[in-house]
């Protein structure tokens, strides 16, 4: 069966934080109780956001986190000092690679990395709960680090992972944005051009994010995805690369995949059998909202290639901060309504 919550509607766990707590981290301490309250406030309402559009499970808005890496930099020591950013920086930019510590040693696990956001989630909802981490392949890519690293690093994952599906979360967005700029083809360019080989820096992620699979224990209604999607930060003008595309999916070992098909075109027809995919159909950058209609034609196009029962619906990434409050929640809102048109009674 292909959507993991009956629904056929997913989404991602990154909100753009509120004015309020933008202002609370500019002028407070990391620490800082005043800065707490203002992240507690912040979650509160985005569960309260996602109950009202409907969907299966609810997230924090990472609104602990500075950036998605950081929940990795604060809790896994063998990093060094923030330096300017190397050629896998540029290649992602700086939202996506807003710091960079290179790899020093061995990543060792010094704190849990999630543990505190599920705990205060699973105090304010009874709802099904759902958190992203990094996966080490991002972490790997953006900071470096050898095999040894990547094995350490999914390992630290693993167990976050094991120890989360204890504490109320039914699933794990594994989100590394990596791979869609190394798959398609104008970003297989700009990566050689940077020096990149994106065929190596392909293997190498792929390794260390397979490896967090390898031996994990969860139960069995508990799902974990790879999240390839970047927010339309990747230049899909000119397509795919259909064999890198062709290699990722013969080696990535997750049940689902979610990715960009609004404007990307994923080419669905490489899918192997029984792997569920979340194509993002609504732009979180476009404060305009989508046509129903046209999101229907994306649907009925993806549903000629893959079984409808193997398809999920997404925005096209988190959120950035392109969008107010009341924009998110509409596009949120258009993901939901799609997917009752589409699927009918069956949500």
């Amino acid at each position: 069966m292909a959507d993991d919550f009956k629904y056929h509607i997913d989404h991602h766990v990154t909100l753009a934080p509120p004015a309020e707590l933008a202002e609370a981290r500019a002028v407070h301490a990391p620490a800082s109780p005043d800065l707490r309250a203002a992240e507690d406030a912040a979650i509160e309402n985005a569960v309260r956001m996602q109950r009202r559009v409907g969907v299966q499970a609810v997230g924090d808005g990472q609104f602990r986190r500075r950036h998605a890496l950081s929940v990795v930099y604060d809790n896994v020591e063998g990093f060094g000092p923030a330096e300017d950013g190397g050629a896998v920086a540029s290649l992602l930019g700086p939202r996506l690679a807003a710091e960079v510590r290179p790899l020093k040693t061995v990543p060792v696990r010094k704190n849990r990395l999630a543990e505190d956001e599920a705990r205060f989630l699973s105090g304010v909802t009874g709802h099904p709960l759902m958190l992203s981490l990094p996966a080490p392949g991002w972490v790997l890519a953006v900071d470096g680090g050898d095999r040894a690293a990547g094995e350490a690093l999914a390992g630290i994952v693993r167990d976050e992972i094991a120890a989360l599906a204890g504490e109320g979360i039914v699933y794990i967005q594994l989100h590394n944005p990596v791979y869609s700029f190394l798959l398609s083809v104008a970003g297989a360019a700009r990566a050689r051009e940077l020096g990149l080989d994106p065929a190596s820096l392909l293997d190498e992620m792929l390794a260390a994010d397979s490896a967090v699979l390898a031996g994990l224990e969860v139960p069995e209604d508990f799902r974990v995805c790879l999240d390839i999607t970047t927010s339309a930060a990747a230049d899909f003008s000119q397509g795919y690369d259909t064999e890198a595309v062709r290699t990722f999916l013969e080696r990535q070992p997750f049940g689902k995949v979610c990715v960009e098909f609004l404007n990307a075109g994923f080419p669905l027809e490489l899918l192997p059998a029984g792997l569920v995919i979340s194509l993002g159909i609504v732009d979180v950058t476009d404060p305009a909202p989508e046509s129903v209609d046209e999101l229907l034609d994306l649907v009925d196009k993806a549903a000629e290639i893959v079984p409808i029962d193997d398809i999920a619906l997404s925005t096209n990434g988190g959120f950035t901060g392109a969008l107010t409050e009341d924009q998110e929640h509409a596009k949120l809102q258009l993901v939901e309504m799609t997917a009752r048109y589409y699927w009918g009674n069956e949500l």
